[in-house]
């Protein structure tokens, strides 16, 4: 037997081939279906020819599936697209149609020949699982409403009592074993605390609210001192510096930029070599201000584009995490509450620098 089929078992081939097979002349216009098609459209051959077929595709899909057909007809250029067809039992179902130029013996354009094939039961099981994923995304976020709720009243009031009765013990006593355990206490409720504010913001910025914001005449130099001098005793190692270039002066809220500059450098100290350098630069423009917070450690490239979603982490944590991964998402959702932005730019060799650049008058839509 030859290399080659002959005429003949190429249209064998074809006409008993379990793929749908069609073919348009060089008017665009069918001039063939094999028996696989008419059998699923359960149609005559006379019915399907020139635009016939048209009248089995479902009427939503219609306009588009032609469009698509003579456009890359018109370009010569292979196609695939998916739409619905009806069945002979009046069923539609989505098919797969792939349709490519072919060329005669001497190499002249003669039309498109394309196969089709049945992909109902996989956009079906696909659509299920949309479905059920925008169930379970619904209910996550019912959830998240109901954990909410819980950290906003349930936890916040008893641990507002549990942080008060402590610094009232610690008023009240001189013993120092008593002052050392009620001073654990009070930071521990302090952590939880911020944690518990923390939750509460990420839940308002996925529920499109903000983060709030209490806009005031405030100075981002002062700020950012007063967070260094905050992390100067618990980075004794660490060379804290700070440099600003003229007048940093806006309407901010300054407890939520002090909240984004303090998850900044603290992001900087934790994910940077022990005993490197923190540099926090204030750059004053006519009608912005930058803040850029700068270490020398290195976010690979590829945890770049989600380095600011909640509960992620950039690059390799220098000692053990303090914090739930909220502090980037956060810091982000205050610059946007100030009509600002962070950007973020790292590199083994030059480190890593995030820049937050604020509007000098934040007020008006966001």
């Amino acid at each position: 037997m030859g290399d080659h089929l002959s005429a003949t078992e190429y249209r064998l081939l074809v006409e008993h081939s379990p793929v749908m097979i069609w073919r348009a002349a060089l008017n665009a216009e069918c001039d063939y279906f094999n028996d696989t098609w008419l059998q699923f459209t359960g149609r005559p051959l006379a019915k399907e020819m020139g635009n016939g077929w048209a009248e089995g595709v479902h009427p939503e899909d219609l306009d588009r599936c032609v469009k698509h057909y003579l456009d890359h007809f018109a370009r010569r250029e292979a196609f695939e697209m998916e739409y619905r067809l009806r069945r002979h039992d009046g069923v539609y179902r989505w098919i797969f149609d792939r349709g490519t130029p072919f060329y005669d013996d001497a190499g002249n354009f003669a039309g498109f020949i394309g196969s089709c094939v049945d992909v109902d039961n996989r956009r079906r099981a696909q659509s299920d699982r949309e479905r059920k994923g925008e169930q379970q995304l619904a209910s996550a976020r019912d959830f998240e409403k109901w954990i909410v709720a819980i950290v906003s009243h349930d936890i916040r009031n008893p641990l507002n009592a549990i942080a008060g009765s402590a610094s009232t013990l610690l008023e009240m006593t001189d013993v120092p074993a008593v002052k050392r355990a009620g001073e654990r206490v009070l930071r521990g409720a302090e952590r939880i605390q911020e944690i518990v504010a923390d939750l509460l913001d990420l839940s308002r910025e996925r529920q499109g609210s903000g983060v709030p914001v209490a806009r005031a005449r405030t100075d981002l130099r002062s700020i950012c001192r007063q967070v260094l001098d905050e992390f100067d005793a618990a980075a004794k190692d660490r060379a804290l510096e700070l440099r600003c270039e003229g007048e940093a002066v806006g309407d901010w809220d300054p407890h939520r930029l002090a909240q984004a500059i303090s998850n900044l450098v603290g992001n900087a100290i934790e994910h940077s070599p022990p005993g490197s350098p923190i540099q926090v630069k204030i750059d004053a423009r006519e009608n912005t201000v930058v803040a850029e917070v700068h270490n020398e450690g290195h976010i690979p490239p590829e945890v770049l584009p989600e380095i600011f979603q909640p509960f992620k982490s950039g690059g390799e944590r220098i000692g053990r995490s303090q914090g739930l991964g909220l502090g980037l998402f956060i810091a982000q959702a205050i610059a946007k509450a100030h009509r600002g932005h962070i950007e973020v730019a790292s590199t083994a060799e030059t480190g890593t620098s995030f820049r937050l650049e604020l509007p000098r008058n934040s007020a008006g839509p966001t």
